[in-house]
């Protein structure tokens, strides 16, 4: 049985897939290891969230808001995956009274318990959760080999076996991948969302548009209301008419209410099945910190307003000046970290960063990236350096372990090879242990006072760096 953390960790990364591809998706395996634990997906209301981007942000910013309403006590938060601690999969916010600090610091809570520092469980309750889970898992890996869980189907089954103990009155849960196989499928949830639809995990959704938004469209339930922001854009835009018309498709197949929500553009162009509500934020919203998750937090809106909740101007001023950790976190003085890890997200990046209260046309950039494998990283590194004044490129790798397996990041030196056949780029180096990086970024950036460090292209690349500057409490 476990004595710490560390333990849990290294039995979980043990059942993590040597390769991963489309024939480890499936629900045969979660819906075993949930009736063994007496379903407890079946004890909570919820909210099921899927995408390409946005989703992670989306799910936080529902889960905060959820959590200031005055009638909901507790509000569970699954997500994936972690930056450093396994407990941020398996959140918990209380109804508390936040103290609005200055832009990008965190939020502390003025009054009431302290059970769920910044929503993570404490530790002893984590060890107690994983200790009644193992002989389980044990047990179905000698007697039914064929349905031994995987690393991520074991971490689902905890986020929901925690939610359903502690009673949550909701649980805002996040797709892992895809969503029509994702082991979260079991849900019946309340409301499902589909952020949007683009190309991405190809090797395992399909390689067209139609077939994404398909896998996302999966998580739509029989007469569930589905929310999308999956709209065209102004400009037109073919792939995502045909990922609308997908979710359309299933939408009416299952005869689910379709709210379609056009969060991208301002609010005279603003042509939703909700279009009130959001005119009413949209004003106050635009002006936030945080606005590179306008989208976001419009569509958290309206997953609220759909359930019957009205979401107050203090509370979402309140949850607003909360940082969602890994996402546009300015983590020290012009040092920022961002999980971007496809193309779509690194554009959200670009855009905001030219609008960065720090950020100046003579500013440069040192860019410091390291990108899982399988994913387009030569599109994203075209669009960060054809639109930053990017002056110094370090590359290199993480060594954190993903919910598809080990060593899953792209070699350093291939990604500076990369840069310099293509690029005219003063300075590019590449180093395969990431705070290694970062010290040579900082050092680089002292001699120079109008240089940005950016660090960016993984959030398994942001998970590892960030310890440089805040180290996980795991004693806690």
């Amino acid at each position: 049985m476990f004595g710490d953390y560390y333990q849990v960790r290294d039995w979980l990364e043990g059942f993590i897939p040597q390769t991963y591809t489309a024939k480890n998706l499936g629900l045969e395996r979660i819906k075993y290891l949930l009736k063994l634990l007496d379903n407890p997906q079946d004890k909570f209301k919820s909210i099921h969230i899927a995408g390409t981007s946005g989703k992670g942000s989306t799910a936080y910013y529902t889960a905060r808001l959820l959590a200031e309403n005055f009638k909901l006590k507790k509000i569970g938060l699954h997500l994936s995956p972690h930056l450093v601690d396994l407990r941020e999969r398996m959140q918990i916010f209380e109804s508390l009274k936040f103290k609005v600090q200055p832009v990008l610091d965190r939020v502390e809570t003025r009054s009431g318990s302290s059970k769920f520092k910044d929503g993570l469980m404490p530790m002893k309750r984590f060890i107690k959760l994983f200790n009644e889970i193992y002989p389980i898992v044990e047990k179905i890996k000698k007697d039914k080999f064929e349905l031994t869980p995987s690393y991520f189907e074991i971490l689902v089954a905890a986020s929901f076996k925690y939610f359903a103990e502690e009673k949550v009155d909701f649980a805002v849960v996040e797709v892992g991948l895809g969503g029509r196989l994702d082991a979260t499928n079991v849900l019946r949830p309340k409301l499902c969302v589909i952020t949007n639809v683009g190309l991405d995990h190809t090797e395992i959704l399909g390689d067209s548009i139609e077939k994404i938004a398909y896998e996302k469209a999966g998580i739509i339930k029989e007469k569930v209301p589905v929310i999308t922001a999956a709209l065209r854009l102004r400009s037109g835009s073919s792939t995502t008419e045909k990922a609308l018309k997908v979710i359309e498709k299933v939408a009416k197949s299952k005869k689910a209410p379709l709210i379609k929500i056009d969060t991208q553009n301002p609010p005279k162009s603003l042509k939703s099945d909700t279009k009130d509500y959001l005119v009413k934020y949209y004003d106050m919203v635009r002006h936030i910190p945080q606005n590179f998750a306008l989208e976001n937090v419009l569509l958290a809106i309206s997953a609220l307003e759909a359930l019957g909740f009205r979401v107050s101007k203090l509370s979402l001023k309140q949850v607003l000046s909360l940082s969602f950790s890994g996402r546009f976190e300015q983590i020290d003085d012009r040092v920022i970290i961002d999980g971007a890890h496809n193309p779509q997200k690194i554009k959200f990046l670009i855009n905001f960063l030219r609008k960065f209260t720090v950020y100046s046309s003579q500013f440069t950039v040192i860019l410091v990236v390291a990108f899982k494998k399988g994913k387009e990283w030569q599109k994203m590194l075209d669009l960060l350096v054809k639109n930053l004044p990017v002056k110094m490129v370090i590359a290199t790798k993480f060594y954190a372990v993903t919910d598809m397996g080990r060593y899953q990041a792209v070699d350093p030196k291939e990604i500076k090879d990369y840069l310099d056949t293509k690029y005219k780029i003063q300075d590019t180096r590449y180093f395969n242990n990431s705070q290694e990086a970062v010290f040579l970024a900082l050092a680089a950036r002292r001699s120079a006072s109008n240089q940005l460090i950016l660090v960016t292209g993984s959030l398994y690349l942001v998970g590892e760096v960030r310890t440089v500057w805040k180290l996980p409490e795991f004693d806690n």
